[in-house]
């Protein structure tokens, strides 16, 4: 098995260049890159806009041309087909290539590429949970399916410094963010260290692992350690509160919004979890093996309480060991405070479920809380997080604090 690993690895030498084929990621990986060397450095929607003609015209086996877009766009607005008339123009200016559907889910990466990550993720004891191994599995299939597109295309990559060096400039080139590129990399550095360090089991050679001990010298991009999350004032956190009727959606955002807990912490919760008497909540947090006491205030503990008195409720029977609300999803957490935001009017662009947790923490700087309780609290391994809300404090108060005169 190790040695076919090894076979597999060696996808760090260039494969001859593939059919002039392209897939439909292929092409619209391609059709981002022409838009944004065209002066448009955030594609938008565009791509995804053409992907949607692209597979509108293969199931129905129409040509790409401005014949199929008439039959596309009845009934479209006029901002949904610019974009796909910019891919005909640039599909032209290519030259018109052959394309095909992308592969069935999970077959679109090469067998060396899975193999090698299904290996790494086997032995990454670091990764807790499916929702980080699925992530590190996108963000490792996306480097690898890029050295697969480049060795199609005849230029030289590999699994390499130079190609990650490569990859890491076109991510930028494509518009994502730099949380994404850093991610990105992240994953591919812990990948290289796996290898290094299980590289006579692999098969490399000393060449190999001294190439990718330099991809930990390449730098992600710059972060600004600013607020790309919004926060409530505490005007808007109670009245999103008073605006939800129903007493579990009412519940999971007061442990939100009211207890700055995370989504996924929130899935977590047991019965428990929740301690009445000591006015304690005992949270499983991000990456955590084990749960950390935090304080239950007053506010929340009583809407707790309404929620496991609900119709909705858990049983009052129930193991400590039940979840506290049976099969909560992060995505129905997202959906649930959005729907909420938008009544109320208050869902901005920067605003989002996680926003409450910082509602949370700006709310206890604001009201003069400690802010290394506000760390506690919020269980940040970083005090310059918690810092973050004094700074958006000090931007916010500054011209009406500062005197008249000095």
């Amino acid at each position: 098995m190790a040695r076919q690993i090894a076979k597999q690895h060696n996808i760090l030498t260039p494969a001859p260049a593939g059919a002039a084929r392209l897939t439909v990621t292929q092409l619209i990986h391609q059709f981002t890159a022409w838009l944004a060397q065209t002066g448009r450095t955030k594609p938008g929607n565009y791509p995804r806009l053409a992907r949607q003609f692209i597979r509108y015209c293969l199931d129905n086996r129409l040509p790409f041309d401005t014949g199929s877009l008439r039959i596309y766009g009845a009934g479209k607005k006029g901002n949904q087909l610019s974009p796909v008339r910019k891919f005909l123009f640039f599909y032209q200016m290519q030259g018109c290539p052959a394309v095909v559907p992308d592969s069935p889910a999970g077959k679109q990466m090469p067998a060396a590429a899975n193999e090698l990550i299904l290996a790494f993720l086997a032995e990454a004891s670091h990764l807790r949970g499916d929702r980080s191994k699925e992530n590190y599995t996108r963000a490792l299939n996306v480097f690898f399916h890029y050295i697969t597109e480049e060795q199609a295309a005849g230029r030289p990559a590999s699994f390499s410094a130079r190609t990650i060096g490569q990859y890491v400039n076109d991510l930028r080139r494509r518009g994502l963010s730099a949380f994404t590129v850093n991610f990105y990399l992240s994953a591919i550095r812990q990948l290289t260290e796996w290898v290094i360090k299980h590289r006579n089991r692999l098969g490399l050679s000393s060449e190999q692992a001294d190439d990718l001990r330099d991809v930990q010298a390449i730098r992600g991009l710059s972060i600004e350690r600013g607020f790309y999350k919004d926060s409530l004032s505490e005007a808007e956190r109670d009245a999103l509160l008073a605006v939800i009727d129903n007493p579990a959606d009412r519940a999971i955002v007061a442990l939100l919004v009211l207890e700055g807990l995370r989504t996924v912490e929130v899935t977590r919760l047991t019965v428990g979890d929740i301690a009445f008497d000591k006015e304690q909540v005992h949270v499983l947090g991000k990456g955590k093996s084990t749960r950390k006491a935090i304080k239950l205030f007053t506010p929340c503990a009583n809407i707790l309480r309404e929620y496991l008195h609900s119709e909705t409720g858990i049983p009052l029977s129930a193991s400590r060991a039940s979840l506290l609300f049976p099969d909560l999803k992060t995505a129905h957490i997202r959906y649930v405070v959005d729907k909420y935001l938008k009544a109320l009017g208050l869902k901005r662009p920067k605003m989002s479920a996680h926003s409450l947790r910082h509602t949370t923490g700006q709310i206890m700087i604001d009201k003069g809380v400690e802010p290394m309780w506000v760390q506690r609290h919020l269980r940040h391994e970083l005090f310059e997080t918690t810092q973050f809300y004094i700074k958006k404090q000090t931007e916010r108060d500054y011209f009406v604090k500062m005197p008249d005169r000095v």
